[in-house]
């Protein structure tokens, strides 16, 4: 008889576990707490229009990148349209300058030369830097909890023509590096690229070779329509899904987790469990904080999320003309306005123009991020519902009165719109304070935590899959460790891992 696996979450990590799970032959249900699969891979409806609130762009949405194998396994990527846009970002300063993030890396080089002559040691590092990038593909194709010591000196190998430039951008944030430009524009449109200026070098030079490789698409109809293509592959392999199924607590016995207790109090016994929810709650609320390992409570307790942030959306009946085929825009305001209560000066623009689905005929869907520093604002505000909804009433009037500025009649041809706070990630996903990635890992951090544990002390047949547990997080590491602990699993049960694509 097969053994059973019950998952806590239906984000992109339990249902990576769950497909992995049903190729391996284990029973695999999944208990989730809303009505839909994703997690934070999610989008919704406000009338006729569609809000998207994760994917912009996917990492291994082409056969150049490793990663596309794996949504090849999970049946996300076929029969998928992908739209590779030339232009990754754009800036627009007060004075009418643009500084525009090329897919290619050799057209962003001429452009920001042509912008800045005066930084070009630098423009040519950062373009160097990521075209070195270019030919590196970070392995996906085993847990590296299982690496052996030909595994390792393999992965030196690939890794030994890389290793200088790996390790200078590891030691920078890209707010260090974007200080060393001359050009008032660049020195502040660079740290804005990833929401902040703490973000390492990293993520900025690999991100800007997977455009190049035309690796880092779109994929059509958005973010819950690509988790649900997960879901069918889930279901068609045998898997079940319970939805509207809260885990209140993990159930041990003799230092071995025996099932999951539902609320209501129903309890669901089960080989093995995984838990695909947020580190914190599994940790605290669900173990009781009976089981802990250091790592993670350093992480929790000093090592810095990932900023949350304010989405404002808008559906309007109006087709809102692009001025480049930028994937996203933003503009530099005359004057500072406020979100919550933090000044900002700069207003995004995520055009859906390019996905018709997201829309009806001759209207538009048009989205803007605002980074939160303060978190502890919004938990406060949220306990007085009414001031909780008075702003957010007011963030949608200021921010479509910015929008009115760059699309005359913007206001009057608003028919959807929506606000979603860093409490509106905490209410759908229980996130710890609101984050859509994880850990913000920099030079001082990175190699303790690059391997997070994926187990705790002292419990056995139980692991942690998602973001919290792969640093920096995002759909593809949900994925990633969401199939690294069925292998895990399979290593305990001495079965070989097997994967097999639809």
């Amino acid at each position: 008889m097969p053994k059973k696996i019950a998952i806590i979450g239906a984000g992109i990590a339990g249902l990576s576990a769950g497909c992995y799970a049903r190729m391996n032959g284990y029973e695999a249900e999944i208990f989730e707490s809303h009505s839909q699969p994703g997690g934070l891979c999610t989008s919704w409806k406000r009338g006729d229009y569609t809000f998207d609130g994760s994917i912009h762009w996917l990492t291994g949405s082409s056969p150049a990148d490793s990663f596309y194998e794996l949504w090849e396994e999970l049946g996300a990527i076929q029969q998928t349209s992908i739209v590779d846009h030339e232009i990754f970002q754009e800036y627009r300063d007060i004075d009418g300058r643009e500084f525009m993030i090329h897919s290619d890396i050799d057209k962003l080089e001429k452009h920001m030369l042509e912008l800045s002559p005066g930084d070009s040691e630098h423009i040519k590092l950062l373009c160097g830097l990521a075209w070195k990038f270019t030919r590196f593909n970070f392995p996906q194709t085993k847990a590296y909890e299982l690496f052996n010591i030909l595994d390792t000196l393999k992965m030196i190998w690939k890794f030994m023509p890389f290793a200088k430039q790996f390790n200078y951008c590891s030691n920078l944030t890209v707010g260090e590096f974007a200080n060393r430009f001359r050009d008032p524009l660049l020195k502040e449109a660079l740290p804005r690229i990833f929401g902040g200026p703490e973000i390492s070098m990293v993520a900025l030079v690999v991100t800007l070779a997977l455009f190049h490789k035309k690796a880092g698409g779109y994929p059509m109809g958005g973010s819950l329509e690509f988790a649900k293509k997960i879901e069918k592959r889930f279901i068609d392999l045998g898997g079940v899904i319970h939805y509207g199924e809260t885990a209140e607590k993990i159930l041990t016995e003799e230092g071995l987790a025996k099932g999951i207790r539902l609320k209501g109090g129903k309890e669901i016994l089960a080989d093995y469990v995984i838990s695909a929810s947020d580190l914190r709650r599994t940790l605290y609320d669900l173990l009781d904080g009976r089981f802990i390992n250091p790592l993670h409570e350093e992480l929790l307790n000093r090592v810095p999320v990932f900023p949350t942030s304010v989405q404002v959306s808008f559906g309007v009946r109006m087709i809102l003309s692009q001025q480049s085929e930028a994937l996203t825009s933003a503009y530099k305001m005359p004057e500072s306005f406020t979100i919550g209560n933090e000044a900002h000066q700069w207003l995004g623009e995520h055009n859906y123009s390019y996905d018709p689905g997201m829309a009806p005929a001759g209207c538009s869907v048009v989205i803007s991020f605002f980074r939160v520093n303060d978190f502890g604002y919004w938990e406060r505000l949220y306990a007085d519902k009414a001031a909780y909804k008075a702003e957010k009433k007011k963030i949608l009037e200021t921010v479509a009165g910015q929008f009115e500025k760059i699309y005359p009649g913007f206001r009057s041809c608003i028919e959807a719109s929506d606000v979603a706070t860093p409490m509106t990630y905490v209410r759908y996903t229980g996130t710890w304070k609101g984050s859509y990635m994880s850990w913000v890992l920099v030079s001082k951090n990175a190699r303790k935590f690059q391997v997070i544990p994926k187990q705790v002390p002292g419990l056995d047949n139980f692991w942690l899959a998602g973001m919290w547990v792969m640093a920096p997080g995002g759909v593809p590491t949900g994925a990633k460790t969401g199939r690294d602990v069925i292998e895990l699993i399979c290593r305990k049960d001495k079965k070989r891992f097997r994967v097999a694509k639809p």
